[in-house]
């Protein structure tokens, strides 16, 4: 009886030093809590460095864009675009005068027959 007893506590101390190492071994991978002191870092810091981040690369790709757009052009091309719009419209107006109709012409008073 006094070895089975014996036995048992041998077997709740290994069980309680087991515990306790399990205890420091799990303490070593969180922070420590002191009660007073406030966390330095926190999510919305976090978070508000990853809004700035996102709002100088808006502002970067911005201004990168602005090199991508079309301005005024070259020369040649604005006098090409405006020689075909001049030659466009002398054929719209030739084409116009082709089907403008007229009355056809008077027979007696252009004298055509030999009526006079």
């Amino acid at each position: 009886q006094a070895l089975n007893n014996k036995m048992m506590s041998i077997k709740a101390l290994f069980l309680l030093v087991a515990v306790l190492l399990a205890a420091v071994s799990v303490q070593s991978f969180a922070p420590a809590f002191i009660p007073g002191k406030i966390s330095t870092t926190s999510s919305t810091s976090l978070d508000a460095c990853r809004i700035s981040a996102k709002k100088e690369k808006r502002k970067r790709n911005r201004e990168n864009m602005r090199g991508f757009q079309k301005r005024g052009g070259s020369r040649r091309k604005t006098l090409k675009r405006q020689l075909s719009n001049d030659q466009r419209q002398i054929e719209d107006e030739f084409i116009a005068k082709c089907f403008i109709t007229i009355p056809p012409p008077d027979p007696k008073a252009d004298g055509m027959f030999g009526d006079n």
